[in-house]
């Protein structure tokens, strides 16, 4: 019997054969695993395969039961802090903005609005470049800078 007989059914070729990865020792703490024989699969798609549909149903859910649902668009987190998070930033339009108590600027947070205060007002995060003494609002920006500051003034690379 030749090997292209193996894959040929009456009617023609039957269906390639499905390739799955499984986990013979399993590394991370929750790999997905076949709730019927245990098997370890290496992704949810793996034992997707391996389950029948009203399985692979029923293992969804029961995965999913500890994890809060954003019922606007069906996203699932594992704590309240990073569903929190997701309201804030996705679904709730309205922002309770912080002001500058200095010129009145709005920023989304009391945090921005901090740092802001920092870096303009008490000019506490300027830097000045070594070479022509230019002020900037961070470090970050001279390397930058002084790639400039030698072309224009060849003097200051000795």
């Amino acid at each position: 019997m030749n090997s292209q007989s193996l894959f040929e059914g009456e009617s023609g070729l039957l269906p390639s054969p499905i390739i799955i990865s499984l986990i013979s020792v399993p590394r991370k703490k929750k790999y997905p695993t076949c709730p019927t024989c245990s098997l370890i699969f290496s992704k949810d798609s793996d034992l997707k395969k391996h389950l029948e549909d009203d399985q692979w149903q029923s293992y969804q859910e029961t995965k999913l039961k500890d994890y809060l649902k954003c019922e606007e668009c069906c996203l699932f987190f594992t704590s309240k802090k990073g569903y929190m998070q997701h309201l804030g930033k996705v679904h709730i339009t309205r922002y309770k903005y912080a002001k500058c108590p200095v010129c009145e600027k709005k920023f989304r947070n009391k945090y921005a609005v901090n740092f802001h205060i920092k870096q303009v007002h008490e000019k506490a995060t300027r830097e000045k470049c070594p070479e022509c003494g230019k002020e900037f609002y961070n470090k970050y920006l001279i390397p930058q800078h002084l790639e400039k500051c030698k072309k224009k003034n060849p003097s200051y690379n000795a």
